[in-house]
């Protein structure tokens, strides 16, 4: 593959990238609050007749809905649970900023989700969980600002079974990869370090948090694609950070997998 006559400028291109959308910002910093109840998250949503509509939307959908009484936002957000109103806070805050929705973008949401719904299960702690679930939601950020900005050059990369390149691919065309897009973009947006090393780390991790964030998206990957998962070429690497119980990560990470599918769907 021919590499690009220029490398893709980090610098020009994240100066031109929108910030993250106030309100909803505000929203998701009120849900990292352990004391936050469902009355808070209420009337600030009062001013956000899409989020609301999402939030309604998926705890009428099949998987939720127990009965044939339509639910409002209050019974919604009981419904749904407030981790699951921090994801799509968050996650409608990113593509608002960037304006994306195609498939690809549609894509990388669904996994992102996924990978993000897989790790708030496997979190020990509190303090685990929001660098978990913060982390995993948007380990793949870089692509994203590859979508927005070159989708060009960087959806042809995209082979027919939908996999995406991976990092030495990108290194050939663009001279950088998304981890290091994405480890940019979220400084700019001035997200703690720890998830900023989750983005960065998700294909080299560096601790226990960026090891089950590459755990989890390599056995995605493998589910989205209809393939049996297999991290035996990464059994060194997974050994290091949880013994012998990596492979037990692996089975509740499959089983959990299929049961948030529906879930997931919903969400678009």
């Amino acid at each position: 593959m021919e590499s690009r006559t220029a490398p893709f400028c980090i610098e020009g291109n994240i100066e031109n990238i929108p910030t993250l959308e106030s309100s909803k910002m505000r929203l998701f910093n009120i849900l990292q609050d352990e004391n936050t109840n469902a009355q808070q998250v209420e009337r600030v949503l009062s001013s956000d007749p899409a989020m609301t509509a999402k939030i309604i939307k998926l705890a009428n959908s099949p998987f939720y809905r127990h009965s044939q009484q339509t639910l409002g936002i209050h019974q919604s957000l009981l419904t749904i649970g407030l981790d699951m109103v921090k994801c799509i806070v968050l996650s409608m805050a990113v593509m608002e900023s960037f304006g994306v929705n195609d498939e690809y973008a549609v894509q990388l949401w669904r996994h992102s989700y996924a990978t993000a719904l897989m790790a708030l299960s496997l979190s020990v702690d509190s303090k685990e969980k929001e660098c978990l679930f913060t982390g995993a939601l948007l380990h793949d950020l870089g692509r994203m600002v590859l979508l927005f900005r070159v989708p060009d050059v960087y959806v042809p990369l995209i082979d027919s079974a939908g996999s995406w390149p991976d990092l030495d691919m990108e290194q050939d065309v663009f001279l950088t990869d998304h981890t290091i897009i994405g480890e940019a973009v979220a400084r700019r947006w001035h997200f703690p370090q720890e998830i900023i090393g989750v983005i960065k780390n998700h294909h080299a991790p560096q601790d226990r948090v960026s090891a089950l964030i590459f755990l989890i998206n390599h056995v995605i990957l493998q589910l989205e694609r209809g393939m049996a998962p297999d991290i035996s070429e990464h059994s060194h690497l997974l050994a290091k950070f949880f013994g012998k119980r990596y492979n037990d990560l692996v089975n509740a990470v499959v089983r959990r997998y299929k049961i948030n599918t529906a879930i997931i769907e919903n969400l678009f």
